[in-house]
């Protein structure tokens, strides 16, 4: 009696985990926000400081601004 309850268990998680019905990834997404109008170390030192630790400071050169990335 117990293998048959083992057995059908490890069959009815199989297939919750191939739907991902009880163990879903959490998945985080990322949110781009400008900072500043220009960009220059402040940017790297700044964006952890309004944000948080998990937040990074990115200069993007094409328009030259201050942009940080975090978790939204």
């Amino acid at each position: 009696m117990k293998i048959i309850f083992s057995v059908l268990l490890v069959l009815l998680l199989s297939i919750g985990i191939e739907n991902e019905g009880p163990v879903k990834v959490a998945e985080g997404k990322l949110c781009d926000v400008q900072l500043y109008d220009y960009c220059d170390e402040d940017c790297y030192r700044d964006c952890p400081k309004r944000y948080g630790a998990r937040a990074i400071g990115m200069c993007n050169y094409h328009r030259l601004v201050c942009i940080c990335r975090r978790q939204c």
